[in-house]
């Protein structure tokens, strides 16, 4: 099966059913197909081949939805850029996938024109709107003059369908090159796990670039289910609550920001959330208290994700039965855990020989799959580098408990090593969050010329509350062994965050580490 397939059968047999909404638009899963075919057959005449590079900077929107599928129609590699980079990233990273042609919104057109000389390998550029560019056809016009029918070049399950870009812990573009056959087997995970039914309503909150669009479209188009699709930007909870109870949503992927947000919405009463079946959060897990109150408020399922973009994403899962929160201590303890492994994954946590270290041990984890990346875009090295073995290596520290949950410790990178001891950034950040004036918190090791590092605190405060540096100091050294405990402790308003809402650590480090240079 590859990835057109999931399209072409709904086209068929539920053809009047809506695939898309956004905004006052709606689209059947016919005129979809339809669409598509056009886009692919005016891609074809337009010198796009198979394994061509198909390069997408546009928001989210329902035409994000129809490259996607064209490319999967003709073999060409679909390519999502970010779309808050600035020209000098962006003239990287095209530098590096080398698109064929370019899509693009208008809003990025003055970006795109200026880097047309350095970017020589781009033969096409395609705008979304409807504008007098020079440079670029109109993409409404290019749909309007391809053939409807179904193209005809052949597609393996075993060829490269996308590549999702992830930085890393190096700051540096890395393409994760994923098959149909990747894909199409995370997917399938999902189904399984999450029980996904045939009338399915799911709210895309995320950027359409991040990883979490190929999970959420194929939760969505491998059954007849309906995308609703939020333009990204400036998050508003109200505005979000509105769309899940004026479309009546049963499926919503998060990060606890996002709920926390939410919960803090003091209208939060007037929105009716009775359709929701299940909310899938990830990027950390949630204080005791959160889920409790999520839990009561939303009156339905809560899953708790992790994975990564190579690992295809979804590598494990805290389940709905998981999230006891009035149960026994061990019951208590899973909380904070990211669960178990999905069907068709194996996980294990290693020594650096890569032997599976017995629970309790910290080490780094690694996946196996059908899903996992078929490795990085151009970049040899690298991509021996973390698939060894038929293992992906995730660079990031965690252990298991003898029921085979997986606790996430911290990242390799981000471990903090003062006087020869390893300090995890996390256990300290999970301490600060239980400080009744703490919203926000982050970790991070300093230099120091006796220790090595040492460990300072940067915390966001709650709207109204106040607290000291050595109050803060003090709650961490009440709960923690003396060595783990901040030395310091800087206020900030807010923390540098991604666009998904994932606090950026390495931003905070260069924030810090520039600001110290003498």
């Amino acid at each position: 099966m590859l990835v057109k397939d999931m399209l072409i059968r709904n086209a068929t047999k539920f053809p009047e059913k809506n695939a898309i909404i956004f905004q006052n638009q709606s689209i059947t899963y016919k005129d979809l197909n339809e669409r598509v075919n056009r886009l692919s057959n005016a891609l074809i005449a337009n010198g796009l081949e198979k394994g061509d590079r198909l390069g997408v900077l546009v928001h989210n929107s329902y035409q994000f939805v129809e490259l996607y599928f064209a490319a999967s129609k003709i073999g060409a590699i679909f390519c999502p850029f970010n779309n808050h980079l600035k020209a000098r990233e962006l003239i990287e990273v095209l530098k590096y996938s080398t698109p064929k042609a370019l899509v693009f919104d208008i809003d990025f057109s003055e970006m795109v024109e200026s880097l047309k000389t350095e970017a020589n390998f781009v033969k096409r550029y395609i705008v979304l709107q409807d504008t007098n560019l020079s440079f670029a056809d109109n993409y409404e016009v290019l749909i309007s003059k391809g053939s409807k029918i179904e193209p005809s070049i052949s597609v393996s399950e075993d060829d490269v369908m996308s590549i999702f870009f992830t930085s890393g812990t190096t700051g540096k573009p890395k393409g994760v090159m994923r098959t149909h056959k990747h894909i199409l087997a995370n997917i399938i995970h999902g189904l399984i796990e999450f029980k996904v039914g045939y009338n399915e309503r799911v709210l895309i909150l995320f950027p359409m670039y991040h990883i979490s669009f190929e999970d959420n479209i194929g939760r969505c188009f491998f059954l007849p289910n309906t995308m609703i699709i939020r333009r990204e930007g400036g998050f508003d909870p109200e505005e979000v609550l509105g769309l899940i109870s004026k479309e009546r949503i049963t499926f919503v992927h998060v990060v606890p920001t996002m709920i926390n947000a939410f919960l803090r919405s003091q209208n939060i009463d007037k929105f009716d959330l009775s359709s929701l079946k299940t909310i899938f959060y990830a990027g950390a897990p949630m204080p005791v208290n959160m889920i409790r109150r999520a839990l009561e408020v939303f009156n339905c399922q809560l899953f708790q994700g992790y994975g990564l973009t190579e690992s295809g994403p979804q590598t494990t899962l805290l389940r709905p039965e998981d999230h006891v929160i009035e149960g026994n201590e061990k019951q208590f303890k899973k909380l904070s855990s990211v669960g178990t492994a999905v069907v068709g994954v194996e996980v294990k946590v290693v020594d650096d020989k890569d032997n599976e270290l017995p629970p309790g041990q910290v080490g780094e984890i690694i996946y196996s799959g059908e899903a996992i990346m078929k490795g990085y875009w151009q970049l040899p090295e690298e991509t021996s580098r973390k698939l060894r073995n038929g293992w992906l290596h995730t660079g990031d520290l965690g252990m298991t408990d003898e029921d085979g949950y997986l606790y996430i410790v911290d990242r390799k990178d981000d471990l903090i090593i003062s006087g020869g001891i390893n300090i995890y950034p996390k256990e300290v950040e999970e301490i600060l969050y239980e400080h009744p004036a703490i919203q926000e918190a982050s970790v991070i090791g300093v230099p120091d010329e006796y220790w090595g590092e040492t460990v300072k605190a940067i915390v966001v405060l709650k709207e109204g509350s106040i607290a000291t540096e050595e109050e803060i100091i003090k709650f961490c050294a009440e709960r923690l062994a003396g060595y783990k405990k901040p030395k310091s402790v800087e206020f900030w308003k807010e923390l540098p965050k991604s666009p998904q809402g994932k606090i950026l650590k390495r931003s905070i480090k260069d924030i810090i580490k520039t600001r110290t240079i003498p």
